[in-house]
């Protein structure tokens, strides 16, 4: 499930977070309904949910703002965006519950149906969420408003489908799908050779010209085989050699004096043991990886939230290599790259197509995950759109009753 979590609307989690669920007493009957959306009236227990996911979001706010982890009195006193926290939290909560209608009548609207197995799945799902946290019962969410939440976690997952899927009126082809894979990730494999003395210090310059001449004979060796394939495995020897020189530097360091006992592990032997175990003729694309394209923006995983979206960091020395793979570094030719000033990479960049099959990259999981990150944003709008046409009726009762901060909360008031 958790490939899936981003085509949720804000605040709808496909796999439904276990800090907000808990079961229910029994509610006021002047408040078991908090407000109506299009003729849908949303339960109360719903409502709850959202609030608490309302505050947890509006703690996260306050907490990287300042730095430490808020009171719920904190929280209480602040102004997020230029409102009350309270009402902050119960237009978040308000938006959530429009959103999870939104959804309900989509799946009405193209027919869908659970099956059996999924119906079970959810209910097994909210039993499970259930166990993890069985203090919120106290805030008077239901079973049935669990199971409900669940269900509509595949009932979502069923209305992206039927618009994003490769037959969906939304959606892309099969190939398109694979050449979006193709421009936004890369499959790369490099050594990672250390500037680095044994202390943590910079080594000096005449090791460092010594290492970069490794590096650049690395490469050369990587080069010098004709088939990408040979190459990437090229690179697998190159790592055991450069492993074996860390070692032996290591066994020349480690020598004792006299008078003086030493014991000494070195990092070098475990890295060895591992890169030889995983070089078989069975796993061609042993230490390989996938990277991603750099964005302009970086969010959490678990949340779609504008709110929550920072600048990337275009100095970091991980985005700056990825933008070399991905502008500078040419297809099947091994280049020595400067990673920082401690660290020299060895890297190749191979063809990602060779990996589009269905017993690698290409299988279901893949394609929901690919479908999700690129259409996520999309269907995110297309729910929210159809929010802003529905009628809306407030019960004043309810959201009296259950505003946040006369819910039990999970921080500490001091």
């Amino acid at each position: 499930m958790n490939n899936l979590r981003k085509i949720a609307a804000a605040g709808l989690s496909v796999a439904l977070s276990a800090s907000m669920i808990g079961c229910t007493p029994a509610i006021g009957a002047g408040s078991k309904t908090a407000m109506s959306v299009d003729g849908y009236d949303v339960p109360a227990g719903l409502f709850i949910y959202y609030t608490l996911q309302g505050y947890s979001e509006a703690a996260s706010q306050l907490q990287q703002k300042n730095g430490t982890e808020p009171s719920v009195d904190d929280v209480k006193s602040t102004n997020i965006e230029e409102q009350d926290s309270t009402d902050w939290i119960q237009n978040k909560a308000t938006k959530y519950c429009k959103d999870f209608v939104a959804v309900q009548k989509e799946f009405e609207l193209i027919g869908g149906e659970l099956t059996s197995d999924e119906k079970s799945e959810a209910a097994d799902m909210a039993a499970y969420y259930y166990a993890q946290d069985p203090s919120l019962e106290e805030n008077g969410i239901s079973m049935d408003t669990m199971k409900l939440m669940s269900e509509s976690s595949y009932k979502e997952q069923k209305v992206f489908e039927y618009y994003y899927g490769f037959d969906g009126e939304k959606g892309c082809s099969e190939d398109e799908l694979k050449e979006y894979f193709n421009d936004n990730f890369a499959r790369v494999k490099y050594v990672s050779i250390s500037l680095l003395d044994a202390d943590g210090n910079k080594v000096t310059a005449d090791k460092e010209r010594t290492l970069r001449k490794k590096a650049e004979d690395y490469a050369k060796q990587i080069n010098d085989k004709a088939r990408e394939i040979d190459k990437m495995h090229e690179v697998d020897a190159v790592q055991t050699d450069y492993d074996e020189y860390v070692e032996s530097l290591q066994t020349t360091l480690a020598e004792p004096t006299v008078g003086e006992e030493t014991t000494t592990t070195t990092v070098a032997e475990t890295t060895t043991e591992s890169t030889e175990s995983t070089t078989t003729t069975t796993d061609p694309f042993a230490g390989e990886r996938i990277i991603q394209k750099n964005t302009t923006t970086t969010a959490s995983a678990d949340n779609t939230d504008a709110t929550e979206t920072t600048a990337a960091d275009t100095d970091d020395a991980e985005y700056k290599f990825k933008d070399f793979i991905f502008d500078k570094l040419e297809m099947d030719k091994a280049t020595v790259y400067d990673y920082d000033d401690s660290t020299v990479y060895v890297v190749i960049r191979g063809d990602l197509h060779e990996r589009m099959t269905a017993d690698d990259y290409w299988n279901q999981n893949y394609i929901d995950y690919l479908r999700s990150l690129r259409y996520s944003d999309d269907f995110k709008d297309y729910l929210e759109a159809k929010t802003e046409d529905f009628s809306f009726e407030k019960n004043k009762s309810a959201y009296r009753r259950y505003a946040p901060f006369k819910l039990k909360l999970k921080a500490d008031s001091k």
